[in-house]
């Protein structure tokens, strides 16, 4: 939910561009030195992020696709599972990653997982390149948009699922179902489940006399709120991170609570969403809280504390998702709560902003039905219990959730509220797969035209980016 994923989205969506940009990596098991070995890679591989983002996306045709061998009763097999963490994760992340790597072989003896863990910087460059070289990864996990399937280098899952009796819907939550569906097949199974809601310092309420918000609030209770918080003598600030700025529009729920939709459900069209009077309204009143009641924290404390600007303790609000909650658990010296996000206004119903990752299986694997046994077991209620317990990723399982209690938490119960509620959408930054080349210039655009140059026609300029966005996007569809 940070600005900061757009590059590692730009290689995400453009997998197939890499393949004569970058040198072939070499898969390792991990060891107590990989991220140090590794992160020497990443450094060379994100400098030619600008070279991948150039190439057309018809050269996936050249990806080396190495012949599949059968599972033979008996006969064992050693399959790569590539996984990354973040620096907001902790050791418990890694360690959640061996034990169900433990789990599974222990259940499969004929099996043997490679596990390899990376840095998340670099890390969609790293499988893009490997499976362009014919070397990829057998199961990995990212969060693509959901037509990448076109692509070719996803397996088609569905046909495994039907096989074994997989019912999606008895399994996992309605946004880990769409985010791992392309038109009715599954290329992949959900890793786990979040939903975003927003965190507040009670001290920081409590200082300034206002009233903590509560479940059905408004954005126009949450901009009063963030004024009444923000003290520049105190260096406080009402909200924080991505909160005013482009990011906020895209990956936060206020994408989903200004009263507009930015793009289409296909992510096909912007014309008709982006340049309506309502979403200019939504993109102005957002931008407001930084240009007019300047109540957003300055850049510069996202430098020092990264995404999660809350812990500096001079943030009043932000949102955040269930992603960065064992962050904020583990080092909060302050009193804070939970509650879910604001809608439009008292006539509408907010609208849950939720997500999911996605465990994928590469086309071109050698052992897709021992990959498939790794899969089918990750994303399963076993799985789903281990990574419950570690409160490092919530479960893509309803009932996991229940058996845990994890819905009857005063913390995460927001987030289960969340995932019940109706109509679980793709985030609209993931719906096409050029979105950081055709519809991103929009966002930083109008942001630059409008809170940095402070101009005020934000209509007519938006309209005209809209124009050049839909320009873009059907030059690259129609390819």
């Amino acid at each position: 939910m940070h600005k900061k994923l757009s590059l590692l989205l730009v290689v995400a969506m453009l997998l197939s561009v890499v393949l004569s940009a970058c040198a072939k990596p070499t898969p390792q098991v991990v060891t107590k030195v990989v991220t140090k070995e590794v992160q020497k890679v990443v450094t060379k591989e994100v400098k030619v992020t600008t070279v991948v983002e150039k190439v057309v996306t018809k050269e996936v045709q050249k990806v080396v696709t190495p012949t599949p061998v059968p599972l033979k009763k008996g006969a064992k097999v050693t399959i790569t599972w590539w996984a990354n963490e973040k620096g907001r994760d902790t050791a418990a992340t890694r360690e959640m990653h061996f034990k169900l790597a433990r789990m599974f072989e222990k259940e499969h003896p004929n099996i043997k997982v490679a596990l390899s863990l990376f840095p998340s910087h670099g890390f969609g460059t790293r499988v893009a390149t490997a499976i362009a070289a014919g070397q990829g990864p057998d199961v990995w996990y990212h969060y693509y948009s959901p037509e990448i399937a076109t692509h070719g280098f996803l397996e088609n899952l569905t046909p495994y699922m039907k096989r074994d009796g997989i019912d999606p819907a008895k399994l996992w939550f309605p946004i880990g179902q769409v985010r791992a569906q392309y038109k009715g097949n599954y290329y992949g199974v959900p890793r786990d489940v979040t939903a975003a809601f927003i965190v507040y310092n009670k001290d920081i309420f409590d200082a300034a006399g206002v009233a903590y918000p509560k479940p059905g609030w408004t954005f126009a209770d949450y901009r009063q709120k963030a004024i009444a918080l923000t003290n520049a003598a105190k260096g406080t600030y009402g909200a924080g991170a991505i909160v005013g700025g482009a990011g906020g529009l895209e990956w936060s729920p206020f994408s989903f609570n200004l009263g507009a939709d930015y793009v289409s459900p296909d992510g096909h069209k912007v014309v008709g969403y982006m340049d309506t009077p309502a979403t200019i309204n939504a993109f102005k009143m957002f931008m407001d809280l930084t240009r007019k009641d300047k109540v957003t924290a300055p850049s510069g404390m996202s430098e020092q504390f990264g995404e999660l600007v809350f812990l500096s303790g001079k943030v009043a609000m932000q949102s955040v998702s269930t992603w960065e909650i064992p962050a904020l658990q583990a080092k909060a010296k302050f009193h804070w709560g939970v509650v879910e996000p604001p809608r439009f206004n008292k006539d509408t119903k907010e609208i849950p902003w939720t997500d999911a990752y996605v465990y994928y299986m590469w086309s071109g694997s050698k052992h897709k039905d021992a990959a498939w046994e790794l899969l089918k077991f990750l994303s399963g209620p076993e799985a789903a219990k281990v990574i419950g317990e570690s409160k490092v990723w919530t479960p893509n399982s309803p009932q996991v959730w229940k058996d845990l209690g994890l819905d009857k938490d005063p913390v995460w119960s927001v987030a289960w509220n969340e995932l019940q509620k109706p109509n679980a959408r793709v985030a609209n930054y993931l719906r096409s797969q050029y979105q950081w080349d055709c519809i991103q210039p929009v966002f930083d655009d109008s942001w630059t035209y409008y809170v940095v140059q402070k101009k005020d026609d934000l209509a007519g300029f938006m309209k005209k980016s809209v124009q050049k966005a839909q320009a873009c996007l059907d030059n690259n569809y129609n390819q």
